[in-house]
């Protein structure tokens, strides 16, 4: 008896090691089989099977066309059987994804994000009215909580205002007094709470 096998790391590699070894075998033996038809009925044995290691996505549709195109995979594409769904060719797998381009566009205030310049964009284009006033009163107290993230010393509220003024233009948003939450409010909700610790019972000696 050749001791090497009851080693994995000396035995062949899996295709898909999370289905294990037994099913790639199973895959295996379905490529000597000769009649096609036996070989449809093994395969979609063994997809139930596949299936069946994790039955929450039994019924889902785009589940079921993810294991016949891992089967095929297992099978190296050289199963010759009808697949009931279509089967991403190995070439396709194989290819180079596109380069994603990268953004290009700066941001002078980076600890704001660019979703506070899109918003203040946003609010150059509104009518004044007193639910534009509430939506830059929520932004600003949004931004000033995510520069004391950046800075937890302190910041001030004319700073705030003058950041978004900037971002804004020529068209300034504030010009009149806005109150903002308490920096000490905010630092405060930004700490994250302490784990509790678990309470130890002690074991008193008995009189």
């Amino acid at each position: 008896m050749d001791i090497n096998e009851y080693y994995n790391s000396q035995r062949k590699k899996l295709i898909l090691p999370e289905y294990g070894r037994h099913i790639q075998e199973m895959v295996d033996h379905i490529l000597t089989v000769e009649s096609r038809d036996e070989r449809n009925r093994m395969a979609k044995g063994l997809i139930n099977i596949m299936s069946n290691m994790t039955p929450g996505m039994r019924e889902n549709a785009e589940f079921k066309i993810k294991l016949w195109n891992h089967l095929a995979q297992m099978g190296n594409y050289k199963l010759d059987i009808e697949y009931p769904v279509e089967i991403t060719k190995e070439e396709e797998l194989l290819k180079r994804p596109n380069r994603l381009p990268y953004p290009t566009n700066s941001i002078r205030h980076k600890h704001y994000g660019g979703i506070a310049k899109a918003f203040v964009k946003k609010f150059i284009e509104m009518p004044d009215s007193e639910s534009k006033t509430v939506l830059i009163e929520m932004l600003a107290n949004h931004m000033k909580k995510l520069y004391l993230v950046w800075n937890k010393e302190a910041v001030s509220d004319d700073q705030i205002f003058a950041d978004i003024n900037e971002m804004a233009g020529a068209t300034p948003l504030i010009n009149g007094h806005i109150r903002l939450n308490e920096t000490r409010d905010i630092l405060y909700r930004n700490q994250k709470p302490k784990p509790i610790k678990p309470f130890k019972r002690t074991n008193r000696k008995q009189r």
